[in-house]
């Protein structure tokens, strides 16, 4: 069973109407998670919609109690190291003794990528997944945000999926721009020629799945190539932004086309103080109609489904009002095929699913918002989303 495939778990012959403890962990080390739950009228406990009333997952989680045993462990290196195939430990404890265990045999990604493009070509770099469990697959191509480190555990877990996955990585790297400042869109294209050209790739068009600044990127890529089919963004924009340098506040665009800059909003000069949100609603707000108009993406360009992720409580930026533009866009064109999900109480840090998250509410630029009750459900409800967009691309083979 695949890391983020959905599963149920029963588990029955237990005290009716009484408090248990459910514990989580891998099979070769001590629980880290515990979730104390009421059994029903019949001894039994379904983690899919159980009650949790104590312990270290919150209570009235819209996550099921097997997956929230994993988003809320301590331990939040899990996940991230394994490769291959691993057991998970449940049991269940009756006033503190071990009554019932059991163990699930789960597939991670895979941890080493087939090639690495900065060996086997002149100008791209980044890590290429192959399809796991067939021969060839529908390409997608996953951009990272502003940190400027390759998405190599998305990618990996969309090659578990089916996918050829290739984790671009587009600034800071070898041979690449050092800053997210005007970089050529031409990278992109290049990238989605050779992946398409891939001994494993299925399809005339690749996909598109970019996080914050790669989110931005992947819509503006997805509106400027006719190779590239479905496009999510997650925590994305509607718009272009200026760069970013980590530095202060570069007075040109993210990203050029044809050596020239691609339209922005420029960075107003008050707001940063007092956060990195602030800095970015004082820019919306100041820019003029024109500035918003030239920067705004053309997303119904798109010749494919577009999924935009929002959280609602983003506190790194406004991503609700961004990608707000792309829905309005997408929405009063012709024959659109969109969906906008927001996670109301969901912040910057959306992740895949089954993997912990108490990490989400922080970064090098500040707090990302968002509380982990809402992060833990938008991290769970939006992977099926994503999977479904890309899953438009067409069918794997083999």
């Amino acid at each position: 069973m695949a890391v983020d495939e959905p599963f149920g778990m029963t588990i029955g012959g237990l005290p009716p109407n009484e408090r248990v403890d459910v514990r989580w962990g891998e099979s070769d080390r001590v629980a880290t998670t515990t979730a104390t739950v009421e059994t029903d009228a019949e001894g039994t406990v379904d983690l899919t919609d159980a009650t949790v009333v104590d312990g270290d997952v919150p209570a009235d989680l819209d996550v099921p109690l097997s997956v929230a045993l994993i988003q809320f462990t301590e331990d939040q290196t899990f996940g991230f190291r394994k490769s291959g195939a691993d057991s998970l430990a449940y049991g269940v404890d009756v006033d503190g003794e071990e009554v019932g265990r059991t163990e699930l045999t789960r597939v991670y990604p895979p941890g080493t990528p087939a090639i690495d493009l900065q060996e086997a070509h002149e100008t791209l770099v980044g890590p290429v997944f192959e399809p796991v469990g067939r021969e060839r697959g529908p390409g997608v191509i996953v951009l990272h945000g502003s940190g400027g480190s390759p998405s190599t555990g998305v990618a990996a877990q969309l090659a578990l999926n089916g996918y050829t996955a290739l984790a671009l990585h587009y600034f800071d790297g070898p041979g690449l721009p050092q800053d997210l400042v005007e970089v050529p869109l031409e990278y992109v294209g290049t990238a989605i020629d050779w992946l398409l050209d891939y001994e494993t790739t299925t399809g005339e068009q690749a996909g598109l799945l970019g996080y914050s600044k790669g989110g931005e990127l992947s819509l503006l890529a997805g509106s400027q190539y006719e190779d590239v089919g479905a496009v999510v963004s997650i925590a994305g924009s509607g718009v272009v932004w200026a760069g970013f340098d980590g530095r202060g506040l570069p007075e040109t665009s993210s990203w050029s086309l044809d050596g020239d800059p691609v339209p922005y909003v420029p960075y107003a000069r008050d707001g940063w103080n007092e956060s990195v949100l602030q800095g970015y609603q004082n820019s919306f707000d100041e820019a003029t109609d024109e500035e918003l108009e030239a920067a705004t993406i053309p997303v119904e360009e798109i010749d494919g489904r577009v999924l935009l992720v929002t959280g609602g409580d983003d506190q790194l930026w406004d991503t609700e009002r961004f990608h707000g533009v792309a829905a309005d866009r997408l929405t009063g064109a012709d024959g659109s095929d969109f969906e906008h999900l927001v996670y109301d109480g969901a912040g910057h840090g959306i992740a895949p699913p089954y993997y912990p998250i108490r990490r989400t509410l922080d970064s090098p630029y500040g707090p990302l918002g968002g509380t982990l009750e809402a992060n833990a459900e938008a991290s769970h409800g939006h992977w099926p989303h994503v999977l479904e967009s890309l899953g438009t691309l067409g069918p794997d083979e083999g």
